[in-house]
């Protein structure tokens, strides 16, 4: 497939784990949890907006929100945090510079975004059942 017709967070992905292959990314996870965004609100055309430190390396986060209709928007972040902690992020607190990671605007297949939808709801479950 060509790569226009690609998710953006894919192709950095790959190049990411082409030149070092032991790192961590967000990537997938954003990918994940937009894609399941949109099934679960289908009409919002949510576009996760994630802000990270740049000293981060793991599973933390600065903070993000959800961009999509504005109606749901507003009412989307907090389910989206939920599914982020449910990955096993943590919201760092503190000062310093941060970016914003590219987002996801669903150029994915639909079993992509089964599968996308199947993890998110595994990890939500696993977590309240805790």
């Amino acid at each position: 497939m060509p790569d226009d017709l690609r998710c953006a967070l894919q192709i950095i992905k790959e190049k990411r784990l082409r030149d070092y292959p032991d790192s961590f990314g967000p990537e997938q996870d954003i990918c994940d949890i937009t894609l399941w965004l949109n099934q679960k609100f289908p009409k919002s055309k949510a576009r996760l907006l994630v802000d990270r430190f740049y000293t981060q390396r793991s599973r933390e986060i600065v903070g993000l929100s959800v961009a999509g209709i504005a109606s749901q928007s507003l009412s989307m972040s907090p389910i989206a945090l939920e599914a982020f902690l449910a990955l096993g992020y943590s919201i760092q607190k503190g000062s310093g510079d941060s970016f914003r990671c590219p987002a996801c605007f669903g150029r994915h297949s639909k079993h992509d975004a089964i599968k996308a939808f199947a993890r998110i709801e595994g990890a939500l479950r696993a977590q309240r059942s805790r």
